[in-house]
């Protein structure tokens, strides 16, 4: 072996709680399955949000809001660190590393030795004040960079990689940047949740305007719930002073639900054959249908997630047209 591969490196740490709490959030912050996983979730909260799912991220927010401060109170680093003190007798361990061209040994304060081989290393991983070698079966080696004889930092890491077969990239992971990566994420699940919040609120308004409308041109309307696909959905009941036509309004989930209910329900008043002048408007947010023929007068409006159904006598055409003008000039302000 060469001269370079027969050097020693030392370095001796307490592991206090300080020193605890920075290996634990250094060691764990790098961990690719968890940073994943958090990216997959804030995009399926995003998705979500598209979808106007707002009760389901505003239901995860609370929840990861409940385990941050379970996580604070508790003290997840505390506890482990105190654990670790436990079993050494209620005090710090005092250890020092030793590296030399065979192997790592850790020897403790009372002299019990532990021995690494260099093929047990995978990463390692560099924190404010330490480098941490991350070891198989999520163990970690603490090396204090402010105590490390027998060279700099760059040497002892340049001669790990020359002896560390199973690490895979010859790069020092500065936790750093993944603790900030972390923080982004969080911030970014706290927006998404706020979003959620005002855009249910706007949601639940929209009914509110949609009937104080329509109550100010003299209608009289009724706030009930209905169940369609297992979800609650809510739904105005528009009368007046005479029975030739019936209408509604639904609020659903999601503007998918929109367009699925005024789909079947078009083909159900048209018979399965949705003729093209029936047709009067089909986009993405917008969707009107006007069935009008010998046996019945049908309008069907979709804005977004809602709904308007009408059902009318073909001689009293005039009175549905004159709700469906109220829904249509509301539909234009917003």
């Amino acid at each position: 072996m060469d001269n370079e591969n027969k050097k020693e490196f030392t370095s001796k740490y307490i592991l206090d709680y300080k020193m605890y709490k920075e290996f634990s959030r250094g060691y764990l912050s790098v961990s690719k399955a968890s940073i994943i996983l958090w990216v997959l979730l804030a995009i399926a909260l995003i998705l979500n949000i598209i979808e106007q799912n707002y009760k389901n991220v505003i239901l995860f927010g609370i929840v990861y809001i409940i385990f941050g401060f379970i996580y604070i109170i508790v003290g997840r680093n505390k506890f482990y660190y105190k654990r670790s003190k436990f079993l050494n007798n209620d005090k710090d361990i005092d250890a020092k590393i030793k590296i030399d061209e065979e192997k790592i040994v850790l020897t403790s304060q009372n002299g019990n030795t532990t021995n690494y081989t260099f093929d047990q290393i995978t990463s390692i991983i560099e924190t404010n004040n330490l480098l941490i070698l991350k070891l198989k079966y999520n163990v970690g080696i603490i090396i204090d960079k402010n105590n490390l004889t027998g060279g700099t930092k760059e040497e002892l890491t340049n001669y790990l990689f020359s002896v560390c077969k199973n690490i895979k990239k010859q790069k020092v992971i500065n936790s750093k940047y993944w603790i900030i990566l972390r923080k982004i994420i969080s911030i970014i699940y706290v927006i998404l949740f706020i979003l959620s919040i005002v855009l249910l609120s706007l949601k639940k308004n929209e009914m509110s305007v949609y009937q104080n409308v329509l109550e100010q041109n003299n209608y009289y309307v009724e706030l009930q719930t209905e169940s369609y696909n297992g979800y609650n959905t809510k739904q105005l009941i528009i009368t007046k002073n005479y029975e030739h036509i019936n209408a509604y309004m639904y609020e659903f989930g999601t503007d998918k639900d929109a367009k699925n209910n005024i789909k079947y329900w078009a083909n159900l008043e048209a018979d399965s054959n949705i003729k093209d002048e029936y047709i009067i408007e089909d986009s993405e947010d917008y969707q009107k249908y006007v069935i009008d023929n010998i046996e019945k007068y049908i309008i069907l409006i979709r804005k977004d997630n809602y709904v308007f159904y009408g059902i009318g006598n073909p001689e009293y055409k005039d009175e549905l047209n004159n709700i469906v003008n109220i829904i249509e000039e509301e539909i234009k302000e917003k």
